[in-house]
């Protein structure tokens, strides 16, 4: 199969992250923020889950292509990682690989690679990876409901169009896997 003929760059979003430029602490939403940076269905893990998928498949001839668009995604979902970051330092947090399990953010569960997937049917983890992004519009969204500050909730709605654009590609992959079954 070949997944050359998808350009990444058609389904890139061309709408500027906005700056981080309030500060003002939101302590509801900072639980959210700290699970998709480093929960178990994150942009940490969504980072490890493409790039291991490109790595198994950048050697088989039979994905052309395939191994590109999905390191390109893993690499816009460590942008997403970094903005994230930012953010919760801005919420006077330190942003550790981690999910916090007091409310002073003392303690904390250390990130795990055991959220990964291994999986290795090409079809399979496509489909995964499309209810991981869901999963992470659903998380998204609900920051966005939640933010008493405009600001992130602006930068967070703007990630989420990201994450669309994922899912579109992730669709055209399964369209050419299905077509070429």
């Amino acid at each position: 199969m070949n997944f050359e003929s998808i350009n990444y760059s058609d389904f890139k979003v061309k709408t500027p992250y906005p700056e981080i430029t309030n500060t003002q602490k939101d302590e509801k939403i900072i639980p959210y923020l700290i699970d998709s940076y480093a929960g178990g269905k994150s942009e940490l893990t969504a980072i490890t889950q493409y790039s291991y998928q490109s790595f198994i498949t950048k050697p088989n001839k039979n994905y052309i292509g395939l191994s590109e668009i999905l390191i390109r995604i893993a690499m816009k979902e460590m942008h997403h990682l970094e903005i994230l970051s930012q953010i919760i330092i801005s919420q006077g947090v330190n942003p550790k690989y981690c999910k916090y399990i007091d409310n002073n953010y003392n303690i904390c569960q250390s990130w795990s690679t055991k959220d990964v997937r291994y999986i290795t049917d090409v079809k399979e983890f496509i489909e995964y990876n499309i209810k991981l992004e869901e999963g992470a519009i659903r998380e998204y969204t609900e920051i966005v409901n939640t933010a008493t500050n405009p600001n992130i909730a602006e930068i967070i709605s703007r990630i989420i169009q990201d994450e669309e654009s994922h899912i579109e590609i992730f669709n055209k992959i399964l369209e050419i896997i299905e077509n070429n079954n």
